[in-house]
């Protein structure tokens, strides 16, 4: 029995030398196959990545502001104890409108609008003492029908004679505006407004142009008075100021408009009058 027992151990002992050196040859044949593997790019071998300084810290983004807006202007407070006509220059003056000249004919209100004639048109004068308002003369002005053109009725004056006038100077005055349609006409409804277009006007350039004026174009007339200024240009090189016209179309149809309050003033074109009319009457 033992000798059976010592032939079995020889024999595992046997077995055991035989398979040892298979597993070391296999486990050197797998380790040279994943080498190889990784030098074939099969397996990207894990680096670690360089260190880097930390990026600075970023400052928060700086706000710009907008310049400051003035504040709107309060409406102007006319002074009781000066004349209309001094109340009118001083308004503009508070605008920002300096080194005006009155370049209206007339002594005082009544003889300048008396001055201003009518086209195609019938004036009348109108008691406005119970109107309530700053002036103490005004005309009615009517245009009896329908005109090809809406130039071909107006009503208008010259600037005074021998003011020196300068190219682009400007002319920046008031009107004060009411009026309505009598009848209708072919051309316009009884219920349209009635209407006005405002321009200065010169035989310099054969009336060809109107001055650059504000308020531009056809201007609708409301049935109670409203203050209108107005700033029209210089536009050529005048030899003589009564060359240059203050002209209201009204060839509008069969309708009334009433002004009152008209005067102007001539202000050198400057700088800091440009930025008034601008932010004033634009």
């Amino acid at each position: 029995m033992k000798s059976k027992k010592l032939f079995k151990l020889i024999a595992l002992f046997l077995c055991i030398a035989l398979i040892l050196p298979v597993t070391f040859a296999c486990g050197e044949k797998k380790s040279a196959e994943t080498a190889k593997a990784v030098d074939d790019g099969a397996e990207t071998p894990v680096t670690e990545a360089p260190q880097t300084d930390p990026p600075p810290p970023t400052e928060p983004p700086t706000t710009t502001e907008p310049p400051p807006t003035e504040p709107p202007r309060p409406p102007y407070e006319p002074d009781p104890n000066l004349s209309y006509w001094e109340q009118i220059y001083a308004e503009l003056e508070y605008y920002g409108l300096k080194d005006g000249v009155k370049c209206l004919t007339g002594e005082d209100e009544a003889e300048l609008m008396k001055k201003l004639s009518s086209n195609g048109t019938k004036k009348a004068e109108l008691d406005v003492s119970g109107d309530k308002v700053p002036f103490s003369a005004a005309y009615s002005v009517t245009t009896a029908k329908d005109t090809n053109n809406f130039w071909d009725a107006s009503y208008s004056v010259a600037l005074m004679k021998d003011l020196p006038v300068e190219q682009d100077e400007l002319v920046v005055g008031v009107v004060w505006v009411k009026g309505e349609r009598i009848a209708e006409t072919e051309k316009f409804m009884a219920d349209e407004p009635a209407s006005y277009y405002l321009a200065l006007k010169t035989a310099t350039d054969n009336w060809a142009t109107e001055g650059d004026m504000t308020p531009r174009g056809e201007m609708p007339a409301e049935t109670t008075w409203q203050k209108i200024f107005f700033c029209g240009r210089v536009l050529n090189e005048e030899t003589k100021s009564q060359a240059l016209q203050f002209q209201i179309f009204l060839g509008y149809g069969n309708q009334r408009v009433d002004f009152g309050g008209i005067i102007a003033f001539k202000f050198p074109s400057t700088p800091d009058n440009e930025k008034a009319i601008w932010s004033f009457i634009n």
